[in-house]
């Protein structure tokens, strides 16, 4: 116990001077490795670790939904998603809070990516709020807690690992998170009208009528038809969430080479950016890899196991100590990380005390959102910063307080009624 306490310490110490998460890991992993097993055995198992972590069908659909978002952003059609939203509520009071909630909810259902939804639309709503005087703290909080549905609603990159490490149906995990999904997002919504009518927020956009309504639902019908593409041949079984993730990269590109709004400059670009995240986040479960490699040898997993079996433990309890840790930790650390690190060894304790693994990769997925929005390290917090820099990081922390308050609420709805996320996984055809 004391040595892998020892290995956590080396990698946040690691982490908080800097060094990439991925090499803070791999570090750490191979420190530990060579220090309790011997060098030799850290060479010999390097390669079986980096192939074992890495041969997974399901992990090849990380950088196809990646690269997936990126047509999208890239072929202007997040744009067109947009301008369908702000046409259909940009003139009603608190407008703009409307379409930035629903925005982010319809662009996770294609991005998986927090980080994707939060910069996405911020780039496109932000400006716009704040000109038409929207208190900053207020559209900064709104924007990087609303993101934060990109890694909820499915495909999320974050059910991808979770299946990956735990061998749960990633498309039964897709499927658990459309109603929790909705349900945070429609909290979200609701917080943003409250607080726009409390700060007579009642101006919005020029209203059109329902013709000119019409033409813009008509002309972004092939957009939005990627999401029902993939959730209902994910839910019907057509097609697993990998074959899903092909599917839809064909589709983006299918429909922007139509509509001609992506030049070979701007694919290559997506190719390249999808490139970087994918990169990133395999190189994190490689160094994830290695340092589970350690952990397990030293039965730390099964050491915490004996000390909730002796100590009479309860679900409840086990779920509290879990919101706590993982609410320390993204303080630091980013959530692919946390994910990847904690999964392995948490997943036999919600084993032992009969957790349902479908709505346990819901609920931890929920902890994650937190993370990316936890001072100081939230990444959301800092995406913000990025597409304004104007923007002061005390003004994005007073603004994140309600966002995080909503989530700390909804974990605690979801735990008292678990069907939320485990209905349709029960009703659905296939896995």
């Amino acid at each position: 116990m004391n040595e892998t306490l020892l290995l956590f310490a080396l990698f946040l110490v690691l982490a908080l001077l800097g060094v990439p998460v991925a090499f803070a890991l791999s570090l750490a992993g191979s420190i530990g490795i060579c220090a309790l097993l011997g060098f030799g055995k850290l060479v010999a198992t390097l390669p079986y670790i980096f192939y074992g972590s890495l041969n997974s069908f399901t992990l090849i659909a990380i950088p196809l939904y990646v690269l997936m978002g990126n047509i999208i952003i890239r072929g202007k059609l997040s744009e067109e998603m947009y301008a369908v939203f702000n046409g259909l509520f940009g003139h009603l009071p608190g407008g703009l809070a409307i379409i930035t909630c629903l925005f982010c909810g319809v662009f996770a259902a294609i991005s998986g990516s927090s980080v994707a939804t939060a910069a996405t639309v911020g780039m496109l709503v932000l400006p716009e709020m704040i000109r038409l005087g929207y208190e900053r703290k207020f559209v900064y909080g709104l924007i990087a807690g609303s993101g934060t549905l990109g890694i909820l609603i499915p495909p999320s990159l974050n059910f991808l690992l979770y299946g990956a490490l735990t061998e749960v149906s990633v498309g039964k995990l897709f499927i658990a998170g459309i109603i929790p999904g909705i349900v945070l997002c429609s909290m979200f919504l609701a917080y943003g009208l409250i607080f726009s009518f409390a700060k007579k927020y009642r101006f919005g956009g020029e209203q059109i009528g329902w013709k000119d309504k019409l033409v813009l639902l008509k002309r972004s019908f092939w957009s939005f038809f990627v999401i029902p593409l993939i959730f209902i041949g994910i839910y019907k079984g057509i097609f697993t969430p990998t074959e899903a993730a092909g599917m839809g990269v064909v589709y983006a590109l299918f429909v922007c080479l139509i509509k001609k709004t992506l030049p070979l400059s701007e694919f290559s670009r997506a190719i390249l950016d999808s490139l970087k995240t994918s990169c990133m986040i395999l190189m994190i479960v490689v160094g994830a890899a290695i340092f589970g490699y350690i952990v397990t040898v030293l039965q730390f997993p099964q050491q915490i196991v004996k000390l909730i079996v002796e100590h009479n433990v309860t679900q409840f309890q086990f779920l509290l100590y879990t919101f706590l840790l993982i609410l320390f930790l993204g303080c630091f650390v980013e959530c692919v990380t946390i994910m990847v690190l904690l999964t392995p060894i948490l997943y036999p304790i919600i084993l032992n005390l009969r957790i349902d693994p479908i709505w346990f990769g819901v609920f931890l997925t929920v902890n994650m959102e937190l993370a990316l929005i936890t001072p100081p390290v939230g990444l959301n917090l800092f995406v913000i910063q990025s597409i304004s820099p104007e923007s002061k990081l005390e003004d994005i922390y007073r603004g994140i307080w309600p966002f995080i308050l909503i989530m700390i609420g909804f974990l605690a709805i979801l735990y008292f009624y678990p069907e939320m996320a485990t209905y349709l996984p029960a009703k659905m055809k296939g896995g």
